[in-house]
This record gives structure tokens, C-alpha cells and sequence, in this order.
């Protein structure tokens, strides 16, 4: 799977971070509304303190004069109506910000009326409820807005939470899959070639009875039932080398030399099959740290996969080349080719095109896992009916790893 890049966050401007700020100590709107609300008669009792405030030059507090008289600026007193204003914006949201200013509004109104100086009475309230409204508007939003990304963000994290959830549920599922596979794949093989030596074994036991065993027959029973264990031993070793992935042993290497003994391997199926070696090498070609027997095995595989492609014969070239920073060999037969559905599973465990020949389909995903540890890749290309063709990289330089 290929994850995704996060997308890039711009910073919070700082109303953002204010309103975030406030928004992680505000109360929920989802307690007490109402009367019962304790919020509620603590914003009336400091409208019901500033209104007797504002209007205290029109009672017996007017003797004490100063703050609470007409004659000094009543703008002090307004601003102080902001206090309960954004204190119900806070706890009530857009609602509390809007009735505690239409509150203000009703409470400022009679007072221009009654000792104001100026020509245009009206003006310099209703400023003031504008300013405070909006203050108190702008306040809820924000805070709104808060709480909705923290709840988008509360259920993106439980949907996040049960995705990793179900991910791990797929992927045990799919192990107990690729268990089972191997489990069938692994005793079906095993028994062929177990089965075949037990039929052997008995005739040479029927025959050594009966005085019937010629030296010629026996030395026939035992060729056939040294080949079928030594398919059992291979098939054994490819599964030991899919768990461990063995660490290469590096040495100096020249690529040319492992890819002549892995065809001279191969040499008696192709003619067999029908297939002619055509080999395209370069002989400047520069050693390199690898393990030959490694490599030796990943070029072997990949023949006989190509000779096998070729049931009506065919041409298996073998191309090597390099430049100052690696080395390239292809391995190309001009088979039945691999369909496109294919293409993406090749490399998987267990997995196999060819139902009719002997193996568990461990080959390719065992040769992927050389070449990865010897710092390299392998590509394929292919096309159905005309070929495919293997490239292996294999690094001039290698970077050792801590």
C-alpha cells in the first residue's frame, strides 16, 4: 500500500489560537440550559450591577459623586457591559452573545435620553452595542467552530482507530491465508516425492525377496528415488531461505563467471525444451561485493523459469553490462509472456502461473529477496505471446548498513 502525503496545515491565525485557548476551558453547550443554568443568573446579576452603575447619577448614589455621577464619562460604564456580554458568548454561544446584546441595547437606550450632552444622543450607544455584539458574535463563532473541528477530529481518530483495527484484522487474515496456502502447497509436494520413494522402496524390497533384483534395476530404483528426495531437499532449502532471508557472504564476484555456471546448469533442459542460449556479455565487465551462490541461484531460477515459458521452444538471451555505478544483467526468453493481472503478484510468496509444474511458487519471491539484500532491484517487463524479460541491478559500491 502506498501511503498518502499529509497534506500541509497553515499555522492558526492568532484569533484561532485565542478562540482555541478559550474553547478548552469553556463549558459544554449540553449541560444546564435555561433557569437552571447557573451561568444564566450570574450574567443577569452583572447586568442587573452595571445597569445600577450606569444609572447611578439617577439615584441616591448620585451623592457620592466620581464614578457614579452624570458628570463623568459614561463610555467607562458602557465598556464595562462587555464583560457580561463576552462571558455569555463563552457559555452560550451565538445566542447568549445576541440576547445578552439585545440586553445592552435595552438597558443603554433610555439613558441618552435622560443626561446626554451631545446633539446626536443615540450615536455613541449604539456604537458601543455594535462593538460588543460583534466582540461577542465573533467570540461564539470562533468557539463554534473549535468545537467542530475538535469533534471532526474526535471521530477522525475513532474511524482512524478502527481502520488500523481492521487493517490488522486483513492482515492476520490474509496470513492465515498465506499459512494455508503453504500448508497445501508444501504437503502436496512433500508427499509426490515421499510417495514416489515409499512405491521404490517397496519394489526393491518385493524384488530383493522374490531373488528377482537385477543390479541394473536397483541402481534404476535408486537413481529415481535419489531424484524425487533431492526435489524434496530443494524445496525444503527455498523455504528455509523465504523464513530466514539468509544474509549474503560477500566476496569479489565477476558476474560473467556466475551467469556461465548458472546456464552450464541449465544447458541440458534448454536443449531438451528446445531452447537456444544466446549470450550478449560484456567483458570489461567490473567485479563487485556479492555472494555468488546467491546470485548463482537467483540467475538459475530465472532460467528455468524462462525454458519453462518456452514449451515449444525458443531463444533465452543472457545480457550483461555496466556503468560507473552498477551493474546490469537481463535475462530474456521469448516465452508465452505474463499477463498484466499478474504482473503485480509476481513476486508474492506462493504464487504461481503455471499450475502444471512441479513447485510452490517460492522462487521469485526468494530471488527478490537476494537481490534486495545484495542493495539491488529487479525489473520485469512482459507481454503476452511475445516474452518476458528479467533486468537485475546489482550495485558497483555498496553502503553498509548500522
Amino acid at each position: 500500500m502506498i501511503a498518502e502525503p499529509t497534506p500541509k496545515i497553515s499555522p492558526p491565525g492568532w484569533r484561532e489560537r485565542i478562540a482555541g485557548k478559550v474553547a478548552e476551558w469553556t463549558p459544554p453547550t449540553d449541560g444546564a440550559r435555561g433557569v437552571r443554568s447557573p451561568h444564566l443568573w450570574i450574567i443577569i446579576a452583572m447586568m442587573a450591577v452595571l445597569t445600577l452603575v450606569y444609572y447611578a447619577g439617577h439615584t441616591p448614589l448620585a451623592r457620592f459623586g466620581g464614578f457614579l455621577t452624570c458628570d463623568y464619562p459614561h463610555d467607562i460604564h458602557r465598556v464595562l457591559f462587555l464583560f457580561p456580554i463576552m462571558y455569555a458568548a463563552v457559555v452560550f454561544r451565538r445566542w447568549g452573545a445576541l440576547s445578552a446584546s439585545f440586553l445592552f441595547l435595552c438597558i443603554v437606550l433610555p439613558r441618552p435620553f435622560i443626561c446626554s450632552p451631545y446633539a446626536a444622543p443615540l450615536l455613541r450607544p449604539l456604537i458601543f452595542v455594535l462593538f460588543t455584539a460583534f466582540l461577542g458574535l465573533l467570540t461564539a463563532l470562533l468557539i463554534e467552530q473549535k468545537e467542530k473541528e475538535a469533534k471532526a477530529h474526535a471521530t477522525l481518530k475513532i474511524a482512524h482507530q478502527q481502520l488500523k483495527e481492521t487493517q490488522e484484522h486483513l492482515i492476520h487474515a490474509e496470513k492465515l491465508t498465506s499459512l494455508g496456502q503453504l500448508a497445501a502447497s508444501v504437503a502436496h509436494e512433500v508427499n509426490n516425492p515421499i510417495s514416489g520413494v515409499l512405491v521404490y522402496t517397496q519394489l526393491l524390497s518385493k524384488k530383493m525377496t522374490a531373488d528377482t533384483l537385477t543390479k541394473e534395476k536397483a541402481l534404476d530404483y535408486l537413481s529415481k528415488m535419489e531424484s524425487e528426495l533431492t526435489r524434496t531437499g530443494q524445496l525444503i532449502r527455498n523455504l528455509l531461505d523465504f523464513a530466514r532471508q539468509t544474509k549474503p557472504t560477500l566476496s569479489l564476484v565477476n558476474i560473467n563467471e556466475v551467469l556461465d555456471r548458472a546456464s552450464s546448469l541449465v544447458a541440458h533442459s534448454a536443449k531438451l525444451q528446445r531452447v537456444e542460449i544466446v549470450k550478449d556479455i560484456s567483458v570489461n565487465l567490473p567485479e563487485l561485493m556479492a555472494d555468488p551462490n546467491q546470485l548463482q541461484q537467483v540467475f538459475t531460477n530465472l532460467m528455468v523459469n524462462a525454458i519453462q515459458a518456452m514449451p515449444q521452444g525458443g531463444k533465452l538471451s543472457l545480457r550483461t553490462a555496466a556503468d560507473n555505478s552498477q551493474v546490469k544483467i537481463e535475462i530474456q526468453d521469448t516465452g508465452v509472456g505474463i499477463s498484466p493481472e499478474n504482473m503485480r503478484k509476481l513476486f508474492t510468496p506462493f504464487f504461481t502461473t503455471r499450475r502444471e509444474v512441479k513447485g510452490v511458487g517460492l522462487g521469485l519471491a526468494v530471488s527478490y529477496g537476494i537481490i534486495q539484500h545484495h542493495q539491488g532491484k529487479i525489473e520485469v517487463q512482459s507481454k503476452e505471446g511475445e516474452g518476458t524479460t528479467f533486468t537485475i541491478y546489482l550495485p558497483l559500491h555498496r553502503e553498509e548498513k548500522g
